[in-house]
């Protein structure tokens, strides 16, 4: 058994987080839950102001090189889905890394002009997502996005003593964080 906080996994901790969410919760029972059967998080739906400099970025960067689909909607469905109007056309590429189809990035620009979130660089706002990767060179990695012109907000640190991680900034804004892992092969 762990003595501190810190002598703990990051997978105990989570669980730990978990388990004390669930038991403080005044939400429907477990049970009802599960019988939703909702599936682990399929993919990331991200509403770029540039699509060509976004699908680069996810693509060509990070390695996101399988492409799920690539297309162009518009219409009624779309319309009520996202509130946008009938004709609005939407640009859209869903990205994801080899293996299962989880995990993946959808790129979607409305094509004409569309009010950007207001975010303040250098913190984090509430409702504000950010994309968690795992890679097992940090080091490569940090260098490859500062070549590539990207802000790094945070080099290689150790927020717990058995991973390193890194943060930057993608396009639009959106908060990168990268885990230092080995994820292949599981």
């Amino acid at each position: 058994m762990p003595d501190t906080i810190s002598d703990l996994s990051r997978r105990q901790l989570f669980a730990a987080a978990a388990a004390a969410g669930a038991v403080s919760s005044l939400s429907a029972p477990a049970q009802a839950a599960s019988e939703l059967d909702v599936s682990r998080l399929v993919r990331t739906a991200l509403f770029v102001s540039d699509f060509a400099k976004s699908k680069a970025f996810y693509k060509d960067l990070l390695g996101l090189d399988q492409i799920v689909f690539e297309g162009v909607f518009q219409g009624d469905v779309l319309a009520r889905l996202l509130g946008l109007k009938a004709t609005d056309k939407v640009d859209a590429c869903i990205l994801k890394a080899e293996g299962p189809a989880y995990g993946m990035i959808g790129l979607f620009h409305v094509q004409g002009s569309r009010p950007k979130v207001r975010k303040k660089r250098g913190t984090v706002s509430v409702g504000e997502g950010v994309l968690v990767f795992y890679a097992p060179k940090l080091d490569l990695l940090t260098e490859r996005v500062r070549a590539a012109g990207w802000e790094v907000v945070c080099p290689p640190v150790n927020l717990t003593p058995r991973f390193r991680e890194m943060t930057f900034y993608g396009p639009d804004d959106q908060l990168i964080n990268v885990i230092e892992r080995d994820h292949k092969g599981q």
